[in-house]
């Protein structure tokens, strides 16, 4: 990247581009998902601040997409925030932090003050088998897909820019490249590019590769009239979910966009997942049965799972239209370890699913990686870990600032990434579902040394 980019990036980033008395850090976001437009963000709300006027250290950034457009790859499910809630609420402008409520699920159920417990169901009589009491915390169930369109606001993402290589000109140095050509130059480049995340394969290697877990998945979005998720909501307000005794399936129905009772709209989005383990003897069959490959195939495979089980729950699939478009998902783990990677001198790392790729069934992965974006924004700024006066930040030592944050990142996630797997294998085997599962127990709680 020339001088004259890095000061139009400067600039439009929100600081002066002449601030050359200032420690200045120009950070490249590989990945415009939640994380990276996140620690975006937070960059815009710390230029636009008083307090950036006098701070001692510069922040501009780039953020780059592989893909051509948002949601390429569909991403039409719902995320729990709760412990990461606050950490999200800090890093956001106020003009986006305004729009928050508008992403969420339910906000009947919010603005009512309603609460529910986390139930499992047996599929096939729709009793509970296990009931957790949802802890007092602020918790919000919010729609990916509105909450990736408010973290763009004001964000200037550079599509189609798929990561080839990174190089390091100098110590303090780095340039990722990219498939089409080009290339920019930054002092920090941060891997928030997903579960197959290019740059830790470059970092990596072959120990970079994510573990798949031997349960299969696939997910679809459909709508389904008011009135229809209304019994639905009966079982549950905003979740109903459970596991079939005779055959380890788990089924997954949510709410991803329910009008208030007083709207005129006559549908409700809703999202659905179905499970079910891949191991031998799965319905009978002498070996693991894999997802269908052709959507005729998928929706018959689903109404045949589904076809003992008690009403309403299996109407939720058998109401489906033939035409539903029906997503394998891929879950796997990827546990990040110490001296797994060089960090050159504190001029690369990971955060989000780059760094710590985990199954949905704790709810735990998104509060992680807000976690990991505000705490890299904080140690940036001199919040935590890198000291706080003025001199300490002029000469921030991004070597050790990155470690620490990999250090700190890596003990937190290590026992999460097993506890979410774990969750999933429990919650497709019915006989293990008991109130001591990972899948069920103290889910909202930031726990870091607990191993499963």
């Amino acid at each position: 990247m020339t001088q004259g980019v890095a000061s139009q990036a400067a600039h439009e980033n929100g600081v002066a581009a002449n601030d050359t008395d200032k420690r200045h850090i120009h950070i490249l976001i590989a990945g415009a998902g939640l994380t990276g437009l996140i620690l975006a963000q937070g960059i815009n709300k710390f230029n636009a601040s008083p307090e950036a006027a006098t701070h001692p250290v510069k922040l501009t950034y780039e953020i780059f997409e592989r893909e051509p457009f948002v949601f390429y790859r569909g991403g039409g499910y719902s995320l729990t925030l709760h412990w990461g809630l606050q950490v999200l609420q800090d890093a956001l402008p106020k003009e986006v932090l305004d729009g928050l409520d508008s992403c969420l699920c339910n906000p009947h159920f919010v603005e009512t003050g309603q609460t529910t417990d986390f139930q499992y169901l047996n599929l096939r009589t729709k009793e509970v088998v296990v009931r957790a009491p949802m802890p007092k915390v602020p918790v919000a169930r919010v729609a990916r897909t509105r909450l990736i369109k408010l973290l763009m606001q004001g964000i200037d993402v550079q599509f189609s820019k798929q990561l080839s290589d990174i190089s390091w000109p100098a110590d303090d140095r780095v340039t990722a490249h990219f498939a089409d050509g080009t290339s920019a130059d930054g002092n920090l480049l941060i891997g928030a590019d997903g579960g197959k995340s290019a740059v830790r394969r470059i970092l990596c290697g072959p120990r970079a590769e994510s573990q798949p877990v031997a349960v299969k998945a696939v997910g679809l979005r459909c709508h389904y009239p008011v009135e229809k998720c209304a019994k639905y909501q009966e079982i549950d307000p905003n979740i109903v979910h459970g596991g079939d005794p005779d055959t380890n399936t788990y089924f997954w129905f949510s709410l991803l966009d329910m009008p208030r009772p007083n709207s005129d709209r006559p549908l409700a989005e809703c999202y659905i997942t179905v499970n079910w383990p891949f191991e031998d003897d799965f319905l009978g069959k002498g070996k693991p049965t894999d997802v269908p490959a052709t959507r005729s195939e998928r929706i018959g495979f689903l109404r045949d799972l589904a076809e003992g089980w008690a009403e309403p729950l299996r109407e939720m699939i058998f109401d489906l239209p033939s035409e539903t478009d029906i997503r394998e998902i891929n879950l796997v783990e990827w546990t990040p370890e110490k001296g797994m990677w060089d960090n050159h001198n504190g001029t690369v790392t990971l955060i989000g699913d780059s760094a710590h790729a985990m199954t949905p069934f704790r709810g735990e992965a998104a509060n992680h990686g807000i976690l990991d974006a505000g705490n890299i924004l904080d140690m940036l700024l001199g919040k935590k870990g890198s000291g706080s006066s003025d001199q300490n930040l002029e000469k921030m030592d991004l070597k050790s600032l990155i470690t620490a944050y990999e250090d700190e990142m890596i003990e937190r996630v290590g026992p999460a990434v097993k506890r979410s797997t774990q969750a999933c294998l429990d919650a497709t085997h019915f006989e293990k579902m008991r109130s001591g599962s990972f899948f069920v127990s103290n889910r909202f709680e930031k726990k870091v040394a607990e191993e499963p």
